[in-house]
């Protein structure tokens, strides 16, 4: 199959003609039940058919061994106070049936608030799980997505004395820490990713629920080797395959609807132009 190339059609007739093994890593961001957009609308019965049923046996066979997926999935409610089960039901079945590696949160900082928050107090609906699965020694690149250090941390390194607390009666070495920070380049990163989701930082173009090219490249970093290759089934406008050339990675992108699949194609040739501008220039 040749790579970085945006495909039309439906991921469920398109997947089958992936080779076998010849992914690094899925990194999609699919349709929600319960979610009316201009390209669709699903029950959870209809979802759970599409994904689970239909896309995942797919996934799993063209991923290498040490390959895995993450899913960036949004909660939603059946009416204001009562949630909708699916996700946790999602998550649950993939830590019987697959394995959750660890599980992780996008957290849109910059999420304004909506009704839910402003009429019926309750909170910001901010986050989104990435629902990461794959076997336990799955390929992760940790050094790749290092936080900068803190100020305070700095402040613990280079301090002359040692600095203990005991948080749940575990004894933690402040100074030590520091000194593995600024050895590593950065501290490890926590499993909730602070990554707003605004005009400056999206890649929407006219999708109503795209994906943030920094989260995108993100995950790109820390799960696809340099040169290994990211697949995402649910392409929308591009945004993965943008991840993917950034990061000196290759995409296979599968879009259903015509208008998205136009938008990438323009998206991702102005991106690989820069990339060569960038070789010339080197």
């Amino acid at each position: 199959m040749k790579l970085d190339t945006v495909i039309h059609g439906d991921c469920l007739d398109i997947l089958p003609t992936i080779p076998d093994a010849s992914v690094d890593a899925v990194i999609t961001d699919p349709p929600y039940p319960h979610i009316k957009r201009d390209y669709g609308y699903w029950t959870e019965a209809e979802w759970w058919e599409l994904i689970v049923e239909g896309v995942i046996p797919q996934m799993r066979r063209v991923l290498k061994p040490a390959g895995s997926a993450v899913f960036i999935l949004q909660p939603n409610s059946e009416k204001v106070g009562k949630m909708r089960g699916w996700l946790w039901e999602f998550m649950a079945w993939v830590c019987r049936e697959w394995n959750m590696v660890q599980d992780v949160w996008w957290w849109n900082y910059t999420m304004v608030p909506t009704s839910h928050a402003t009429i019926y107090g309750l909170m910001r609906l901010s986050i989104k799980a990435c629902v990461w699965c794959g076997k336990p020694n799955s390929f992760r690149d940790q050094k790749a997505v290092l936080w900068t250090e803190s100020q305070s941390m700095a402040a613990h390194r280079t301090a002359s004395r040692i600095t203990q607390i005991a948080p749940s009666g575990h004894s933690v070495n402040k100074q030590k820490m520091g000194m593995a920070a600024a050895r590593n380049g950065g501290v490890t990163p926590f499993n909730l990713l602070p990554i707003a989701n605004n005009l400056s930082n999206t890649g929407r173009r006219g999708h109503n629920a795209s994906t943030p090219l920094k989260l995108a490249s993100w995950w790109t970093r820390y799960i696809v080797p340099s040169g290994g290759v990211v697949l995402d089934p649910f392409f929308g406008v591009g945004t993965m395959g943008l991840a993917a050339i950034q990061n000196g990675c290759h995409f296979i992108g599968i879009e259903k609807e015509a208008r998205y699949v136009e938008t990438a194609r323009e998206r991702i040739a102005a991106e690989m132009a820069k990339a060569r501008q960038m070789e010339l220039a080197i």
